[in-house]
Formats: C-alpha cells, sequence, structure tokens
C-alpha cells in the first residue's frame, strides 16, 4: 500500500523550483552589455546559493521512490503512471517551445530525426533537459532498486550506514573528478559513438553523473526518522561546513572565470568541490524546511508551489521571455540587481498562477501534470511507534 507523503519535501521541492527560476534570471542579467564587475560578483555567488535545485530534485526523486516503492513493484503500471504525469507534458512543451524557435522545422528530410534528437535530448529549450535527465531514474528504476537492495543488506546498523555512505561518496567524487578534470584535460573519448554521446558529450543529463543524490535519497527515506534527528543534532556543523565550502567554490569561480569576468559555467554542479558543496547544502535546505513546519501558513504556500512545481517547471522559460519583454519595453527592471529580483518574481508568480489554473481545467493535467497530492503527513517518529506500541 502506497504510503502518505512526508511534509517537508513540498517544502524542499518548492525551494528547489524558486531557486531554478531564479537561476535561469541570473543567467540573463548577468548578460545584460556594460554590467559592472561588483554586480556580476554578487549574481555569481547567488547563483551558487542556487546550484542545490537539480540534486535537490533528483534526491527527492530517491526519497520519495524508495520510500513508497522498496518492495517489488508492477513495473508496466509503474511506469504509465511516470508517463502520463511526467513525460506527456514533457513532450507537449517540447512541442510548444520548438514551434517558437525561429528555422524549425528544418527545410529538409530530417525533419523526423531533428524532433527526435530535440525530445531525446531536451534541447527544445534550455531547461528541458532536466526532465530527460530525472525520467532515466524513472525508466531504469528496477536497476537501481537492485543496487539499492545490496547497499542495504551492507548498512543493517547506523554505523555501517555511514561507511556506505562515505563509500559512495569517494566512488561519486572520483566521478566528478574524470567528468570536471579528466575529461577536458585529456580530450578523452572512447571512440564509441553511443558511449561517446551518453557519458561524454550530453553527461550533463546522464542519470548516471547524478546517482549519488538520488541513492541518498533513498537512505534517507529508510532512516527517516533518525535522518531527521541527525540533521537537527548536527545543524552546526553543517551549517559550517556549508560556510566553508561556500567560500571555496566562490574562489574557484574568481580563479577560473579568468579575465576578471563571472562565467556561470565555472560553477557546474559535476565537478568535486560542488559535490561536497552540494551535500551540505542539501542538508541544510532540508533543516530549513523541519524548521519551518512549525509555521503554518508559510508551510501552507510552500506546499502548493512544491505541488505544482512541475508545471511551472515546464512553463516558466516562456514566462520569463514574455516578462523580459515587457521589462525591456517599459525600460524598467531589465537590468540591475533589483530588476532581476523583480523578474524573477514576476516568473515565478506567473508560472505558479497558470500551473495552477490549467491543473483546473478538463484533461488539464496534459500540460502540468498530477498536481492532486495526498494530505501530507509527518513519519512518526521511533519514539512515537514505541509508545503505539504500548497501548
Amino acid at each position: 500500500m502506497r504510503k502518505e507523503r512526508i511534509a517537508e519535501l513540498e517544502l524542499v521541492r518548492s525551494f528547489a523550483f524558486l531557486a531554478v527560476v531564479y537561476q535561469h534570471v541570473i543567467g540573463i542579467y548577468i548578460r545584460v552589455p556594460g554590467i559592472d564587475e561588483q554586480t556580476a560578483v554578487v549574481y555569481g555567488m547567488l547563483f551558487h546559493l542556487l546550484k542545490f535545485a537539480v540534486p535537490a530534485f533528483v534526491f527527492i526523486t530517491g526519497l520519495v521512490l524508495f520510500y513508497n516503492y522498496y518492495e517489488n513493484i508492477s513495473y508496466l503500471g509503474f511506469m504509465r503512471k511516470r508517463m502520463m504525469e511526467i513525460l506527456v507534458p514533457y513532450l507537449l512543451w517540447s512541442g510548444i517551445y520548438l514551434s517558437l524557435q525561429p528555422g524549425f522545422p528544418p527545410e529538409s528530410s530530417s525533419v523526423l530525426w531533428s524532433l527526435a534528437k530535440n525530445l531525446g535530448t531536451g534541447t527544445a529549450s534550455y531547461h528541458l533537459w532536466f526532465v530527460v535527465m530525472i525520467f532515466q531514474f524513472y525508466l531504469l528504476y528496477p536497476f537501481w532498486q537492485q543496487v539499492f537492495r545490496f547497499l542495504r543488506r551492507h548498512a543493517d546498523s547506523m554505523q555501517k550506514l555511514a561507511w556506505v555512505i562515505g563509500l559512495l561518496g569517494m566512488v561519486y567524487g572520483l566521478l566528478m573528478w574524470f567528468s570536471a578534470r579528466y575529461i577536458p584535460a585529456n580530450s578523452f573519448w572512447f571512440n564509441q559513438v553511443w558511449l561517446d554521446t551518453y557519458l561524454i558529450k550530453y553527461r550533463d543529463r546522464n542519470a548516471f553523473y547524478y546517482f549519488y543524490y538520488f541513492l541518498f535519497g533513498g537512505l534517507a527515506a529508510v532512516a527517516l526518522p533518525v535522518f531527521r534527528a541527525k540533521i537537527k543534532q548536527y545543524w552546526i556543523w553543517i551549517c559550517t561546513s556549508f560556510l566553508i565550502m561556500y567560500a571555496y567554490i566562490g574562489y574557484e569561480l574568481f580563479r577560473d572565470s579568468g579575465n576578471g569576468l563571472i562565467n556561470l559555467n565555472v560553477a557546474t554542479s559535476l565537478k568535486p568541490s560542488m559535490f561536497l558543496y552540494t551535500v551540505a547544502q542539501l542538508l541544510a535546505i532540508y533543516g530549513i524546511a523541519l524548521s519551518l513546519m512549525k509555521y503554518p501558513r508559510i508551510c501552507s504556500w510552500l506546499t502548493k508551489i512544491g505541488q505544482y512545481s512541475y508545471g511551472a517547471f515546464l512553463i516558466h522559460a516562456l514566462v520569463l521571455t514574455y516578462v523580459m519583454q515587457f521589462l525591456r519595453s517599459i525600460s524598467m527592471f531589465h537590468e540591475g540587481l533589483l530588476g532581476s529580483l523583480v523578474a524573477f518574481g514576476l516568473c515565478a508568480v506567473f508560472s505558479f498562477g497558470i500551473a495552477f489554473a490549467l491543473s483546473k481545467l478538463p484533461f488539464g493535467w496534459i500540460l502540468v501534470g498530477s498536481a492532486k497530492k495526498k494530505k501530507p503527513k509527518t513519519v512518526p517518529s521511533e519514539e512515537t511507534k514505541l509508545q503505539q506500541k504500548a497501548m
């Protein structure tokens, strides 16, 4: 039987969605001609604060899947549900974004190939690569399920669980070094087209390059009360680690950008330092979500955003385009830090509003996915379980 949802996850999901929106706003504003160096530096540091978004979505996906589907599942039913809720809206919005691109469809016999390539790689719009990446975890869930069960057999105590998480981190750290250091420095290729395409050229949308966050989410799911308690217990250490790594990746941004400019490509998630930083930040974000559970009104709004985040995510790139056109037409808030905050607010509000409105239409789910959620329920603590057994 499917378990009820974990309340704080919708808060983390809403944070991740808002972070994605502001990342893309920064990507526009940092390219404004004549931007001064100080503003560019602020954008760069803000961009780092928002980089948890994609790993957070992967972490949530792993936590939810292993929490609800740790046992055997009907793969066909499982995939049918994911295709209807994730793939159908993705395909429709990909078609919308492609139709708005100049020069599409191409005037050649390769229309079908061009369409298939755009859909398969998530290049119909700059943000759709994420759907291609995250859907791979659903598609290959039976494989990840077996990997996770193997890990669980070797993590039957808290000490062993810590070792498993640490060893996974070492393996993933090596993969990040391979991606960020070895491949560029050695112009590495496999000399096999499919391997080069999947593991090198499109590694930024290859689920394998995000596997740690997925499995980490699963491990958090099977020990959720303990996971929550440990975050609260080590909150100071988590925040200290986050600040140290934030300072270091900021140094890397200035060092590797070159010529006194800020190159946001340096802030890739696929490098060892960003991996360590992201883990600390994810734990901090989760701790903030737990702390906010004491404030029902705030939680209610953030939960709403989280519930409609997928549809709003699909829509927000189009909304941002029109928001920027509007701001430039009135020659206000189209540049500068304050302008970026205005654009972010408008984009986030309208994206959420449109997703919410579309979800209320008959068959609106085909555009925004299913936003119907079960009532959030906090998983009872071990102490509560013991009390219930004693009654």
